[in-house]
């Protein structure tokens, strides 16, 4: 087993080059943290990493999809044997399929959604807690959204964006409660569960044109999440560093 000083985090959901989770494994890698990021084909986590690598980062390229249970037991064995522990999970994997009417909506769909969105992340947290609990500072950042909370400043599940709430929005609102869950649960084995929020990010050409923020500005809230101090906040909804409301 290879030992490492190093902080290991694990990123889901690394999908492309503009994407939140590329630029979160840019920003822990440049304040030299060893980075495992996943992606559901091996070749475009090997693509993506030799990006990251080429600026001199600690990148580790390996696939995962988050909907196959076996797949995530498989990468928890395998993160064990290699480095026996995990420090961070950030759960970043999401799909973004919908603006579906109640009445009209795809069923199957709205599970795919919930699969990706919600159960993914539960099933990181399960079978990755055995490797944060040997961690000394353990933190899980999942990645949520404003559009899946009640209040706040913004588009939310009140004052939804065009008047439509979207199964994704519904799926974050179910992983903002997770998160309350499991930073209960976990609390004895003091590892910091917390939710982000990146805000509207320019990570497609569509959301710049609605607004969306640089990528780099909501990479940095999830990694202010990440690298929370020890013994810090736990159970709590941030976004660029404060805690908003639920």
């Amino acid at each position: 087993m290879e030992k490492t000083t190093k902080q290991v985090a694990l990123i889901t959901g690394v999908g492309k080059q503009t994407g939140i989770g590329f630029e979160v494994a840019r920003q822990l890698g440049a304040m030299n943290y060893s980075v495992i990021i996943t992606s559901r084909k091996q070749e475009t986590a090997d693509t993506l990493a030799a990006v990251l690598m080429a600026e001199g980062l600690d990148i580790v390229p390996l696939a995962l999809d988050v909907t196959n249970e076996d797949m995530i037991r498989s990468l928890a064995q395998k993160i064990d044997q290699q480095y026996g522990k995990l420090d961070v999970l950030i759960n970043n994997a999401t799909l973004f399929p919908d603006q579906y009417d109640t009445e009209r909506a795809d069923l199957q769909e709205i599970r795919n959604v919930f699969e990706s969105n919600f159960i993914g992340s539960w099933a990181t947290v399960k079978y990755f807690t055995p490797l944060l609990r040997k961690s000394e500072h353990p933190r899980i950042v999942n990645v949520s959204s404003g559009s899946g909370s009640f209040g706040g400043e913004g588009y939310n599940l009140v004052n939804p964006w065009r008047d439509i709430i979207s199964a994704y929005s519904i799926s974050k609102a179910a992983l903002n409660a997770f998160t309350l869950k499991a930073a209960i649960d976990l609390k004895k084995d003091g590892i910091m569960v917390n939710a982000v929020t990146p805000g509207l990010t320019a990570s497609y050409d569509t959301f710049a044109d609605y607004g969306g923020r640089p990528v780099t500005a909501g990479a940095k809230s999830i990694v202010s999440a990440a690298t929370l101090p020890k013994n810090g906040p736990t159970g709590q909804f941030f976004k660029d560093g404060q805690v908003i409301s639920w």
